[in-house]
């Protein structure tokens, strides 16, 4: 879980190119994390999509607003940060905790007539799959710090600093809160190709996991294995897999 410093208060930044023709490829971080952990990504897709990526309340960029552990509440500001984007192509692309949003986020654009080229969800089981691990967000604090430093991804100078950890516990627990708690929300599946992933070496999926996101859409749904643990967001693989996503998707058509 990369952590950040307080910056400017967004909700979302964009790749300065605009390539003609290109959709848009709007990421949404996993736990803890900050919009600014798919920037290798983006320096790695290039021109093959104009990167949004998405900066939830009280992370990164957006540190000095309040976090929250509503799932529908911040779905709600995740809509009205992504609906500039979605009057043309894209594609959602979620990791861990951003998965579910990306996949709600999908179903909620696709019912009013916009609907993805593609939901990307990776690191994370199907909404109906069982959870690897017990949940954690109701643990007391020290219990809790130490249930996250298992987790792994953490910088290790937070839980050496009692000034980090007066910061980040409540975001942590925040997104732990609504990555523990969340539960698809009613509606049809998603219709569009549905692209899952996971490192192979990632303790917090299965297989089994996995394969019930093709409970969850009723188009394409493809599943990879792909080298790495649950923080692959900047394993050139990783790269590579989504960039052959990217080229996959059909062309364009009028809407």
């Amino acid at each position: 879980m990369s952590l950040s410093s307080p910056g400017p208060t967004t909700s979302t930044f964009s790749s300065a190119a605009d390539p003609a023709g290109a959709p848009a490829l709007l990421c949404l971080p996993h736990a803890g994390g900050a919009a600014r952990a798919f920037a290798a990504l983006r320096e790695s897709v290039g021109g093959a999509a104009r990167t949004v990526l998405l900066e939830l309340p009280g992370h990164g960029t957006r540190m000095t607003e309040p976090v929250r552990d509503d799932f529908g509440d911040v779905l709600d500001d995740l809509v009205r940060a992504s609906a500039p984007h979605t009057t043309g192509r894209y594609v959602l692309l979620g990791h861990s905790m951003g998965a579910a949003f990306a996949y709600e986020l999908g179903r909620h654009w696709a019912a009013l007539g916009r609907p993805p080229a593609a939901v990307l969800v990776v690191g994370r089981n199907g909404p109906t799959a069982r959870r690897p691990f017990p949940d954690i967000h109701r643990l007391a604090v020290p219990a809790f710090l130490d249930a996250v430093r298992r987790l792994g991804g953490t910088p290790p100078q937070l839980f050496e600093r009692p000034e980090l950890i007066e910061l980040f516990t409540p975001v942590l627990r925040a997104d732990f809160t609504l990555s523990e708690t969340y539960e698809a929300l009613p509606g049809p599946p998603l219709a569009c190709p549905l692209w899952v992933s996971a490192g192979t070496d990632d303790p917090m999926v299965d297989d089994a996991g996995l394969r019930d996101w093709e409970n969850h859409g009723s188009g394409d749904v493809r599943i990879e294995w792909l080298p790495g643990g649950h923080f692959l967001l900047d394993d050139p693989a990783f790269h590579a897999y989504v960039a052959g996503v990217l080229r996959a998707l059909p062309l364009a058509a009028a809407r």
